[in-house]
């Protein structure tokens, strides 16, 4: 696996998004998913899309553009071509360059179903994670921690679902489950021991902690 210096500033850039599309979309209704792959309905080839944002039937693709130079029409051309491929409903690029002048005038034709929003690096890494824990959860993943340069580097951040509650013995038991963006690991938060563990690689902190691990896994 690449460490955090050797990680592309497009795909770090991708992680800051997703976890500010996350934390802004998440629902119980709603699923948001980061570097999904899904066939096309009409080039019959795997498409790779970068946040996906689904509320039932409706679906929301996003495209993160880390450019040097604003976007232009060619590349928004090609989001309108995938959007039509996937049967996307909606559409939001999200550029750290801007976007040339004719590319709102392009996506004219998409009736209000494509948006333009403008978000630069260092403004996406100040607003997408907290670095110190609120209470006992932190969206830094302790799994795949390593040194980084605070607002130049991007740790494992932690995309969390709170509030999983299922009925064990008869006792209905709270936790919550953090995916990192990085290294893929899940984190879990027992509110009935109050500890915080990896699922996949340290002792369960008590016998509930794989139970909700498990059930996340099969409500993916």
């Amino acid at each position: 696996m690449l460490s955090i210096k050797e990680t592309p500033e497009w795909r770090q850039y991708e992680w800051l998004l997703s976890k500010i599309m996350h934390d802004e979309y998440y629902s119980p209704r709603t699923k948001v998913l980061n570097d999904v792959r899904q066939i096309g309905e009409y080039s019959e080839r795997s498409r790779q899309i970068d946040i996906l944002v689904e509320t039932g039937a409706v679906r929301t693709i996003i495209e993160c553009k880390h450019y040097s130079s604003p976007v232009d029409v060619k590349a928004a051309e090609s989001f309108m071509s995938m959007m039509n491929d996937v049967q996307a409903d909606f559409g939001i690029i999200v550029s750290s360059s801007g976007f040339t002048s004719s590319v709102p005038k392009r996506v004219r034709e998409f009736e209000g179903r494509i948006s333009l929003e403008h978000l630069d690096w260092q403004h996406a890494y100040k607003t997408s994670f907290a670095e110190e824990s609120y209470g006992r959860i932190t969206d830094i993943c302790s799994n795949c921690f390593s040194h980084y340069e605070i607002g130049i580097e991007v740790p494992g951040i932690l995309c969390w679902e709170h509030g999983i509650a299922l009925s064990v013995g008869g006792k209905v038991s709270v936790a919550s489950v953090g995916k990192c963006l990085k290294c893929s690991s899940h984190t879990v938060y027992c509110d009935s021991c109050g500890c915080i563990s990896i699922a996949e690689n340290e002792e369960p902190c008590c016998n509930l902690r794989d139970v909700f691990f498990e059930f996340r896994a099969n409500e993916t």
